[in-house]
């Protein structure tokens, strides 16, 4: 025969009774199948109570105490009201059996002398409705808990529809405002280009003619050019899976690079182009193509709003893995609207460029995009129109320490 012992509850029981040997006598018996406690006073059966919550308590009404086994019994429900409660008493009177019943919430009661089978039969019993509560009590508790799980989850995903909704509708607006824009600044561009073809088919131009004619083309032409890359620009950094491409690098080789091209564009317009930051930068974990578009950006933005005879200066520091890097200006100045919505999209400042360059109004949100990702900062200090313009930003750059 199979042995199901191990399987079955093994019930926890509590016997107060002020007569040892009884007390002995149920203990050898129970102990056999059950937990059992035994206390002769109600002092230390309460501390049992408190301490082991069991799950039948068994109490002789009649003890040597000013308390007797009802108003004991009374005492338990607050400390283990899961506690199963039975009555052993010598009296078989219905009055005081009912009102103990209500008082103390007994399960059960018995008479003496106590038959220990039908005890025992009735200990399994309220043992096993006890069992089954706690096992109820359990799985109710379970189900609350996955409920709540489930309610937060079901929460987060309801906030990550929001949020990728809200984001579908920033895309369909960027998109919608791109092609307008398109629309609108390649109208002059694509109309000078038009006139240039117009002109070399009719032949009749001299060698002065056809270099204005090459000059107008090749502006036009890049116009179109600046416009499609930034727009290609914004639609990738758009993207909801869009992720940095991090390499190492050196910084002040790599401003270097990234500026010198400016040189040329800022002897052209007699703007003095100043670098500060010498050659003490470290390596670090960056985008290069992140950070040379913020830089581009930032620096052509100055070139293009400084007058003839301006200084543009370009500073950059690294300390404790952040990265300042600043542009300032002494051209047009900002107006406090132009600086509280410097980073819109498509937003064009109220001056304009000094050399008649195009602005697609998507350079400083590109800047924006990028000092996000590098959860860094960006600020503009301007005291008015004529006054010069700062751009500080700060990233986050982990430095590439050598090995």
């Amino acid at each position: 025969m199979t042995d199901t012992s191990a399987n079955t509850h093994r019930p926890t029981l509590l016997f107060v009774d002020d007569e040892p040997d009884f007390l002995s006598s149920l203990e050898d018996y129970f102990s056999t199948f059950a937990e059992v406690y035994t206390a002769a006073d109600t002092t230390t059966a309460l501390t049992i109570v408190e301490t082991y919550k069991p799950d039948v308590i068994i109490c002789d009404l009649r003890l040597k105490e000013a308390m007797n086994g009802i108003e004991f019994l009374e005492k338990t429900i607050t400390i283990s009201p899961d506690s199963e409660r039975i009555l052993i008493t010598a009296f078989g009177d219905i009055h005081s059996m009912i009102n103990a019943i209500n008082r103390a919430r007994l399960s059960y009661y018995l008479n003496k002398p106590v038959d220990f089978h039908q005890l025992k039969m009735a200990v399994l019993q309220l043992s096993e409705i006890t069992h089954l509560r706690h096992q109820n009590n359990n799985l109710l508790d379970t189900l609350r808990s996955t409920n709540t799980e489930l309610a937060e989850t079901v929460e987060i995903r309801n906030e990550e529809l929001r949020q990728a909704y809200s984001h579908l509708q920033e895309l369909q607006k960027t998109r919608e405002q791109m092609v307008r824009t398109a629309v609108h600044d390649l109208k002059t561009p694509i109309g000078n280009l038009e006139l240039v073809l117009n002109e070399l088919e009719r032949g009749t131009y001299n060698d002065e003619d056809f270099k204005e004619l090459v000059s107008i083309a090749r502006m036009s032409s890049g116009i179109m050019r600046t416009l499609v890359e930034d727009m290609l620009t914004v639609a990738v950094m758009s993207q909801p899976q869009y992720a940095l491409n991090e390499d190492v690098f050196n910084l002040s080789e790599f401003f270097e690079i990234a500026i010198e091209p400016f040189y040329t564009t800022a002897q052209n317009k007699n703007i003095q182009l100043i670098m500060n930051w010498g050659d003490n930068l470290p390596d670090v974990y960056a985008d290069p193509n992140q950070l040379r578009q913020l830089t581009l950006n930032l620096v052509s933005n100055a070139i293009k709003y400084t007058p003839q005879g301006g200084t543009v200066t370009v500073h950059a520091q690294y300390n404790d893995g952040v990265l300042l890097f600043s542009v300032t200006d002494t051209g047009l100045g900002m107006t406090s609207d132009d600086i509280a919505n410097a980073f819109q999209e498509f937003r064009r400042l109220s001056a304009r460029p000094t050399g008649n360059e195009s602005s697609t109004g998507l350079g400083l949100f590109i800047v924006k995009k990028v000092v996000d990702m590098y959860d860094g900062t960006v600020n503009i200090q301007s005291d008015g129109q004529g006054k010069g313009t700062t751009f500080t930003v700060t990233l986050k750059l982990k430095q590439a320490i050598e090995e």
